[in-house]
């Protein structure tokens, strides 16, 4: 059993990545913005965070540079998500530097499964 930490704000789209991750053999903690997902980081020990790029108050890569500082194991095991708006605010260089794979919303289920085996492979 694989954990992962959930972190977006769309509590309708947080809900399917649990139930998708859920399938693919995976216990899912869900964090609803860029603060929980903090807290959770402290409190849990996950194989992969599935975060959302642009959230209020704390976006995904104040997520990410926390993770790097505090939980550097974890720096490679990021698949980020992404709407239009989050590539002309210039996210999408941001997640080419980290070396992690960003998927765009709306996403085909299939592309997150693929994504998600790829990270318990490294």
């Amino acid at each position: 059993m694989h954990r992962v930490l959930v972190v977006d704000d769309d509590h309708d789209l947080a809900v399917l990545l649990h139930e998708v991750l859920t399938y693919e053999n995976c216990e899912v903690d869900i964090a609803g913005n860029g603060m929980e997902a903090m807290d959770c980081l402290r409190t849990g020990d996950y194989e992969a965070v599935v975060c959302d790029l642009m959230m209020p108050r704390v976006d995904g890569e104040a997520v990410y540079n926390d993770v790097v500082q505090n939980y550097p194991h974890l720096a490679e095991r990021f698949l980020f998500l992404t709407g239009q708006a989050s590539r002309k605010a210039g996210f999408s260089d941001f997640v080419s530097r980290t070396g992690n794979r960003l998927i765009e919303k709306p996403f085909d289920i299939q592309q997150l499964r693929l994504a998600i085996r790829e990270i318990f492979q490294r």
